[in-house]
């Protein structure tokens, strides 16, 4: 009987085909931890062998790709990571489009009952597809192929159209009352309205739409920008610029009562846009929230559920201008990836509590049943497996930037210079009425350039 237990008891922690042991003892953030210790250190090779490989049925699979494509992106191999991102995309189209996903889902639900969220198959966030998108963008951009990353901005773009729609589940009361004690994360979240609207990703569309010479598009994208993030000085100004090239009188006053004035160009002048992602996404961390249960003679028992949370102040990187021709000029950020993170982590917050419930529930019923047919070793067996199970579930893609930052500005066709605190600096050429991108990308030791003419 005692060697029948502790067989099960080891399938049981072995047994989710989602997972592995590994994940059953370690929660993600922590096995991420060293690739992201190698990022930060300038050591984008030894990330990549770091980070740990899934297979396709493992519940990490997706999210094990996000971050394969991100370090071939920082690593400047852009085919491969549009390769991978572009698996990522056709595997979450599969998901949406294939009934049986139903049924898939409603297994994983069902595992996670014994186990934790882990086992349930991670599919990206809302914040997270729009960021996949705009990387693929970007890595188009780079390699001069800006038909190819106009469509990845106007998949970025659906993603966030879509997200909006769906913005509209009612939270169970129980739940929302039980997740009074989870921690607000206010700090992080600042004044951000949801988890997926993205201004980086309409600024980026925008600017490609400008570049290809579509200036009504551009327009309508930067709009979508401004209502998001609307104190960004930069964007103000390019919002004014599009609307009195167009001939929107009306939009153009309004705007500058807002704003202020357009700031004048002269005719032989180019736009300089910097964008600079800074700084790396906080990891998620454990944190346990203590919730009663009631047993069926009403008495009040309480657990002590690990749940994932934020806890890392915004971040403040000391890199906060560009040089221009011995010209400072402000990085604005554009978007904070950190605070539409932690956003999407507390809407989803009463979920995960009724979930956890359920998942008490479920556990003290194996725990009873255990010990009513083994005695003590059943009750042990099953109160061991229950401690190694409860586990937070931290993961999130964690190689992305804290935040996105911009700088624009007009200057005289011809030759020029930027420079970056701490770093060299950077020779480019300005083109009459032309829009030049340099992309930077500053993770503590690890900096990166980008120069394209658009």
């Amino acid at each position: 009987m005692h060697r029948r237990l502790f067989i099960g008891a080891a399938l049981l922690l072995s047994g989710c085909s989602t997972i592995g042991i590994t994940d059953l003892f370690q929660d993600y953030a922590t096995q991420l931890r060293p690739v992201r210790q190698a990022v930060s250190q300038n050591n984008i090779a030894s990330a990549q062998q770091l980070l740990p490989s899934n297979s396709r049925g493992h519940s990490n699979y997706l999210l094990n790709q996000l971050e394969t494509a991100r370090l071939e992106f920082l690593a400047k191999q852009n085919s491969q990571a549009n390769e991978t991102f572009e698996a990522v995309y056709q595997n979450m189209e599969k998901k949406r489009q294939a009934a049986k996903v139903q049924l898939s889902a409603g297994l994983e639900q069902t595992n996670s009952l014994l186990t934790n969220d882990s086992v349930i198959g991670y599919e990206p966030a809302a914040y997270e597809m729009t960021m996949l998108h705009s990387y693929k963008a970007l890595s188009y951009v780079f390699d001069k192929q800006l038909e190819s990353a106009l469509v990845e901005v106007r998949r970025a773009n659906k993603v966030q159209e879509d997200a909006l729609k769906d913005n509209q589940a009612v939270l169970d009361q129980q739940a929302e009352k039980a997740a009074e004690g989870y921690p607000d994360m206010a700090e992080l979240i600042g004044n951000v309205k949801n988890g997926f609207q993205n201004a980086f990703t309409f600024y980026l569309s925008g600017l490609l739409y400008e570049a290809d010479k579509q200036f009504d598009d551009a327009y309508i994208d930067y709009k979508k920008a401004l209502e998001i993030n609307s104190e960004n000085s930069y964007l103000q100004q390019t919002v004014l610029r599009l609307a009195k090239k167009q001939g929107f009188d009306q939009d153009f006053e309004e705007f500058s009562k807002r704003f202020g004035k357009l700031k004048q160009t002269q005719a032989n002048t180019g736009q300089v846009i910097v964008i600079a992602e800074q700084g790396l996404i906080p990891a998620r961390q454990e944190f346990h929230l203590r919730l009663p249960i009631y047993t069926s003679r009403g008495d009040a028992r309480f657990y002590s559920i690990a749940m994932p949370v934020y806890h890392d102040a915004p971040y403040a990187g000391s890199n906060k201008t560009v040089t221009l021709d011995g010209e400072n000029l402000p990085l604005t950020p554009i978007v904070r990836l950190e605070a539409l993170a932690a956003k999407t982590l507390k809407d989803q917050s009463a979920g995960r509590i009724t979930r956890q419930v359920m998942r008490l529930v479920a556990k003290e019923k194996m725990r009873a049943e255990l010990a009513r047919s083994g005695g003590d070793v059943g009750n042990i067996l099953a109160n061991i497996y229950n401690i190694a199970s409860e586990q937070a579930d931290t993961r999130s893609w964690s190689t992305l930037p804290s935040q996105l930052s911009i700088a624009q500005h007009a200057m005289s066709a011809g030759q020029h210079a930027l420079s970056v605190p701490g770093h060299g600096e950077i020779d480019f050429t300005v083109s009459k009425q032309g829009l030049t991108l340099i992309f930077l990308t500053s993770i503590n030791n690890y900096y990166d350039t980008h120069v394209v003419q658009l």
